[in-house]
């Protein structure tokens, strides 16, 4: 492990240095496990000197189709974008598709969605509930960064992840090989009378901003939108949050 593989490594953590290698990280125990098991694209393993000591550690680089390296912990904390590290990183290929191709009759696309955070969460809901593929624009936090990896919680192994430059013309293309259309909006059908049917996408929006004009164009013209309703008679709360409202929409749909 060379000085500048390292840095190669921790350029990782920016979307630049994702995009010139064509790889991203994968951090802490839990996560490279998901990915050893899952037989993801990993490229190497770093653990650190201390983490190479537990059992658990142990048994998982024995299990890695991949170089294992061992490093001083100081050389892998400047790697990984945790602010505690576990010891435990992962470097993998990218799995992010730029088309469309077989996504399947459960599509989860999303419209805008900026924090990473969300965007992980969101994809570990949608491949607990079973869905075929989730599809992003260019405005869509990127999957692969640390933040949506670990918030994913190995769900991006098990799902096709799509990014695109516009969600419309691939809603006009999912709609013509026979997808219905959803988008959450706060004025659309009950949760409790939605039926989507199996060949479905559903669309989720910004919390800031909602669904964009481009897509909302393309509900109405040829979909639907669905909400979750709540208690009348709060103000404070506008809204559920992105993550959340996905996880009630999912169960209705694929639960």
């Amino acid at each position: 492990m060379t000085r500048q593989r390292l840095k190669d490594i921790a350029s990782l953590a920016r979307k630049k240095g994702r995009v010139a290698h064509g790889q991203f990280l994968v951090e802490g125990v839990r996560s490279v496990e998901a990915a050893v098991a899952a037989g993801a694209p990993l490229v190497e393993v770093l653990v650190s000197h201390e983490a190479a000591e537990a059992d658990r550690v142990a048994a998982l680089a024995d299990r890695a189709a991949a170089p294992v390296h061992r490093l001083p912990a100081r050389d892998l904390d400047r790697v990984g974008d945790a602010r505690t590290s576990q010891g435990v990183v992962a470097v993998a290929s990218s799995v992010v598709r730029s088309a469309l191709g077989g996504t399947g009759g459960a599509v989860l696309a999303l419209d805008g969605v900026q924090d990473p955070g969300n965007v992980g969460a969101l994809v570990r809901t949608a491949a607990w509930f079973g869905v075929d593929a989730v599809v992003a624009d260019e405005k869509t936090a990127d999957f692969e960064t640390p933040k949506a990896v670990r918030a994913s919680m190995g769900g991006l192994w098990d799902l096709a992840l799509v990014r695109l430059p516009a969600l419309a013309p691939a809603l006009d293309a999912l709609a013509a090989d026979g997808h219905a259309l959803w988008g959450a909006d706060l004025g659309g059908t009950s949760v409790s009378e939605w039926a989507p049917g199996s060949r479905a996408v559903l669309v989720l929006g910004s919390e800031a901003h909602g669904l964009s004009a481009d897509v909302a164009g393309r509900l109405r013209e040829r979909g639907g939108t669905v909400h979750v309703p709540g208690r009348a008679g709060r103000g404070g709360v506008e809204s559920l949050n992105v993550g959340v409202a996905a996880g009630v929409l999912l169960a209705r749909w694929r639960g």
